[in-house]
């Protein structure tokens, strides 16, 4: 995988994040934890260097989360430059490490999507052999409905009526990891603080 992506690499990636796989390639397509911070920290300041505050950076289960919530930008010229350059400064320093760091942690087939998130839930014994990719997506559905259907998403019983819709326990340190590591880590957006890029 690790070789993949640097054939693929049609200059998208700086010359630290092509460093990072080059090494990933000499320690069996693994990225260490030392580089995968690095290639966090250099988004960041890829950031600072574009003009914007720091992005706050939150971990599950020692995986950072790509995704953030952000204060609303109501110039669309701003708009559209604003995710240019949030665009640049990931695929110019960590989404190939993103991808391949977490595929290190707990997708050892390299399954794509939600599918390995099931195959993850089935390695750890988490959910019934029985337990589908349908029932996982049909319990998604259940999870987020809940808290879009809810007048106080943020209360402690929407979350735990929301969390009753799973088969799995999101509090489980494992469970985690099988989300984050492929591909569902948006079950943890909500944790996220708010980004102010601009103040």
């Amino acid at each position: 995988m690790a070789q993949q992506i640097l054939n693929q690499d049609n200059n998208t990636m700086n010359d630290t994040q092509r460093e990072i796989i080059e090494r990933a390639i000499q320690n069996n397509g693994k990225v260490s934890d030392a580089d995968y911070e690095r290639a966090w920290q250099a988004y960041n300041q890829c950031l600072v260097d574009k003009g914007y505050n720091p992005q706050p950076l939150v971990q599950v289960e020692g995986i950072y989360l790509s995704s953030f919530d952000r204060d609303s930008i109501d110039n669309e010229e701003l708009q559209q430059k604003f995710e240019q350059d949030v665009n640049s400064c990931l695929f110019g320093n960590v989404m190939e490490v993103q991808g391949l760091y977490t595929a290190g942690k707990d997708n050892p087939n390299l399954i794509a999507g939600q599918e390995a998130a099931v195959d993850c839930l089935h390695r750890r014994n988490l959910v019934p052999e029985s337990y589908t990719l349908a029932d996982f997506e049909r319990e998604d559905t259940q999870y987020h409905d809940t808290f879009a259907n809810s007048k106080d998403p943020f209360a402690l019983d929407t979350r735990k009526k929301a969390s009753e819709k799973l088969s799995f326990n999101l509090d489980d340190s494992v469970a985690r990891l099988c989300l984050v590591a492929n591909g569902a880590a948006y079950f943890f957006n909500k944790d996220q603080p708010r980004w102010h890029p601009f103040d």
